[in-house]
């Protein structure tokens, strides 16, 4: 694999789409990091009176075990809405990088160079699977180094002007170790969205218009054909309804009869690892790749139309 047509393909990628890699995650960072010192300047000395008393509680207590949870909390609370929004984003750019190429027949251009379909199309799998989740992670943690800074300041102001300590919960707060649980969610999560990926890009190679209608439409036709004749014929249930619900959904009742199945074992912090790598299945990996071979197979042979 030549290396500098893969991150010339990649840089491509991200110069096409740099107002949505770059900027929303920014204006993301920008409204979190502000909202709360907006919210506190307008309260103003009726903020400083409801904290103080619970800044003084939590410095008493020394609750180790319960301030690294709620560290824990806060870092996985931070990075929801840059992962929600990611999601989304991700889903826009697989639906549309093979699409809108077709559509103003840039790819004529793009296969003119020395680079080949394969290439191309790995390059826009990790694109959208892989780089967009990390750079929203990467502006979520860097939201959460500005967050560090003033918890930091904070506690100097509380310490000096209100005899409050808050120093030795900041040893025991691993925040590190707290921020490296949340990141390694991501390997599981590829794998696990991996099905859908391939799906959209093979939706987005084969459409002629309208590729978001072409993603959903067969899978609802399908799935209520399905129910139709389960109702009809009296049969037992559904498979591929059935099947899609149980791969797709993460529901309480899922990550509670984990904690009891592995409640000598469990790690709090690793919860969601766990979760999610239970979803994966080698089934799902499999019509993923075979997605991925129909959606170079089209790109060879129909990438003109």
């Amino acid at each position: 694999m030549n290396t500098l047509q893969l991150t010339t393909s990649i840089k491509k990628e991200l110069w096409e789409y740099k107002k949505i890699f770059f900027w929303i995650p920014l204006i993301i960072a920008a409204l979190i990091i502000v909202a709360p010192m907006f919210i506190h300047l307008i309260n103003g000395s009726s903020s400083t009176a409801y904290w103080l008393p619970r800044w003084q509680q939590l410095a008493e207590l020394e609750q180790i075990e319960f301030f690294s949870r709620l560290v824990y909390g806060f870092v996985s609370v931070l990075f929801i809405p840059f992962l929600a929004v990611a999601t989304i984003i991700q889903f826009y750019y697989l639906l549309a990088c093979l699409y809108d190429e077709r559509k103003d027949l840039s790819v004529l251009f793009w296969r003119s160079l020395p680079v080949s379909d394969g290439m191309s199309i790995a390059v826009k799998l990790l694109t959208g699977s892989v780089i967009v989740p990390v750079v929203f992670m990467l502006a979520a943690t860097a939201t959460l180094i500005v967050f560090i800074g003033l918890a930091f300041i904070l506690s100097v102001v509380l310490s000096l002007g209100y005899d409050i300590s808050l120093w030795s919960l900041w040893a025991a707060s691993d925040i590190f170790t707290n921020l490296l649980s949340v990141w390694i969610n991501l390997l599981p999560y590829i794998l696990w969205l991996f099905p859908l990926y391939a799906w959209l890009m093979l939706v987005s190679m084969f459409a002629s218009k309208a590729p978001f209608l072409w993603a959903t439409l067969p899978v609802v036709v399908i799935c209520l054909i399905e129910v139709f004749i389960s109702n009809y014929f009296n049969l037992d249930g559904t498979f591929i309804s059935h099947a899609l619900a149980e791969y797709f959904s993460i529901t309480a009742q899922t990550v509670n009869g984990y904690v009891q199945a592995n409640q000598a074992s469990a790690n709090f912090n690793l919860l969601p690892f766990s979760v999610i790598s239970e979803k994966i299945s080698l089934a799902g990996i499999a019509l993923g790749a075979a997605f991925m071979y129909g959606t170079y197979w089209l790109r060879v042979n129909r990438s003109h139309s």
